[in-house]
């Protein structure tokens, strides 16, 4: 069959970074950064995080193509931050969110289990 092999979906290949950045040279305060081995989960998780900074003017993400494991994401920020600011607020704003959710299915969890 002519379909790649499932692993290359999720492993990044040896020598390839996970995160890629390239400023723009047309437009101040942007850029994109191209993230492998991801898809619309991780993209719109991140595009919606990235709206809630106020310092952010616009931010999107695509996948060139559904047999390219990998998306590009695009910030513009104020004069205020960096693209590269934005993103890395955004992702330790999302780990934070995650240990939160995280913590509280552990306590429901153990709760029922308590129960049960």
């Amino acid at each position: 069959m002519n379909a790649p092999d499932r692993y290359e979906r999720f492993v990044v290949p040896e020598g390839t970074k996970k995160v890629s950045y390239e400023r723009d040279t047309k437009i101040i305060n942007a850029a994109s950064f191209t993230i492998e081995r991801e898809d619309h989960t991780i993209g719109n998780i991140l595009r919606m995080q990235l709206h809630k900074d106020p310092n952010v003017l616009f931010a999107g993400y695509k996948l060139p193509h559904p047999l390219q494991y990998k998306i590009i994401i695009r910030i513009h920020t104020t004069s205020q931050s960096s693209p590269m600011q934005a993103y890395n607020q955004s992702i330790n704003d999302l780990d934070k969110e995650l240990d939160t959710l995280k913590s509280g299915f552990e306590a429901e969890l153990l709760k029922f289990s308590k129960d049960y």
